[in-house]
């Protein structure tokens, strides 16, 4: 093989105006259009197998990648300035502040694996999160959960809607449920949340009762087994109880609810009846008390109202004040 060096000197310049041009092509760049750079789109898988080594759940991943997927679909190769346009036109057609919040943290994720292995040169860690506002959630009344309750004519809907009431638990939660999770002598279940932490939530004597009848009827490991012959997973999806309590809500005259607001009754009805904040959070699987505090203020604010009333040094002490202050 002919050395470099050995070439004329114009043969030696030609050559290292190539070899510069190569190096630069295979060279991670930054690039604003998808005119001049590959699309990221490839990345996707990449970026996604090792967020699930990481032990990110399968949930979150698949919410995470249809987000920056989303962003993509906007602009191949975006840089700050196209995300925050894209992030503007959300806001603007209704994306709320913990939306937006929730797009900024997967694109933060995606963007920081590409930066680190040398892909994509673009660091989004300056870009701030929207400060999120609480808003206050609409929360099923005693009186629709009872229609609701004696509105059911299915086992299988019976069942789910009393651990949705009895135990807070989110939907897919549910839907995920084992029936190795399930301990009758302790009333309780071992539920697999949020990045696969398992947490235990107990369940009420009724709800204990009838699920012992039902789960002789099931000859599957879940608690809520697939129908479909065709079906992907083993057990029912997501939808199909979102879909199924909304059946049952027309039929009992109640205005839509959906799981996540039963979930929303369970944690209002136990800590305005006295419920230790913390225990409720534990329950629900949050990763601090402080966001069930947040979510769950207008609860809190009750409870300290009627605290205040019972015992403040003045509610309850007959003061004979001067007369002074009297008129």
């Amino acid at each position: 093989m002919t050395s470099v060096e050995a070439l004329a000197p114009q043969d030696r310049e030609l050559v290292s105006k190539l070899i510069q041009q190569l190096l630069e092509r295979n060279q991670p760049s930054h690039c604003g259009t998808s005119h001049s750079c590959p699309s990221l789109l490839k990345y996707l898988d990449l970026w996604q197998s090792e967020q699930e080594l990481r032990g990110i759940s399968k949930l979150t991943l698949y919410s995470y990648r249809q987000k920056v997927k989303d962003l993509l679909d906007f602009n191949e190769m975006p840089n700050e300035l196209i995300v925050k346009e894209f992030l503007a036109k959300k806001q603007q057609s209704g994306a709320c502040s913990g939306t937006i919040a929730n797009y900024v943290k997967a694109f933060r994720s995606f963007f920081a694996y590409l930066n680190s292995n040398g892909l994509y040169r673009f660091d989004l860690n300056r870009l701030k999160l929207p400060k999120i506002k609480y808003r206050e959630r609409r929360v099923p009344k005693d009186d629709e959960i009872a229609r609701l309750l004696y509105s059911l004519n299915d086992a299988e809907d019976a069942i789910a809607f009393l651990l949705l009431v009895d135990c807070g638990v989110r939907v897919h939660e549910l839907v995920t449920i084992k029936l190795d999770a399930i301990d009758f002598s302790d009333a309780s279940i071992a539920i697999k949340g949020k990045s696969d932490k398992t947490r235990t939530v107990y369940l009420s004597e009724t709800t204990l009762k009838y699920l012992r009848i039902y789960v002789q009827s099931i000859k599957s490991e879940y608690l809520f087994p697939s129908t479909r012959v065709d079906a992907a997973i083993a057990h029912r999806c997501n939808r199909y109880f979102q879909r199924r309590l909304s059946e049952l809500c027309q039929r009992a005259g109640v205005e839509c609810v959906t799981p996540h607001q039963l979930r929303h009754y369970f944690a209002t009805h136990t800590l305005s009846h006295g419920a230790d904040v913390k225990a409720v959070s534990e329950m629900l699987g949050h990763a601090d008390v402080t966001i069930t505090l947040k979510i769950y203020h207008h609860v809190n604010a009750k409870a300290i109202r009627q605290m205040h009333r019972e015992f403040s040094p003045i509610a309850n002490t007959r003061l004979s004040l001067p007369e002074a202050i009297r008129s």
